[in-house]
């Protein structure tokens, strides 16, 4: 998902909620600066993946 797309999505939208991986929300006095996906590829000594 691009930038563009999500400013798309956001001004539809009435209200934005972030929900964490555990299912709670995130309250919303909290100031959100980042949202990301972080994903990790490990290869060993032996070369694999």
């Amino acid at each position: 998902m691009t930038l563009e797309q999500i400013k798309e999505i956001l001004i539809t939208l009435e209200n934005v909620e972030f929900q964490l991986e555990d299912g709670t929300f995130v309250p919303e006095h909290f100031h959100v600066t980042e949202v990301g996906q972080t994903s990790k590829k490990f290869i060993d000594c032996g070369g694999v993946v």
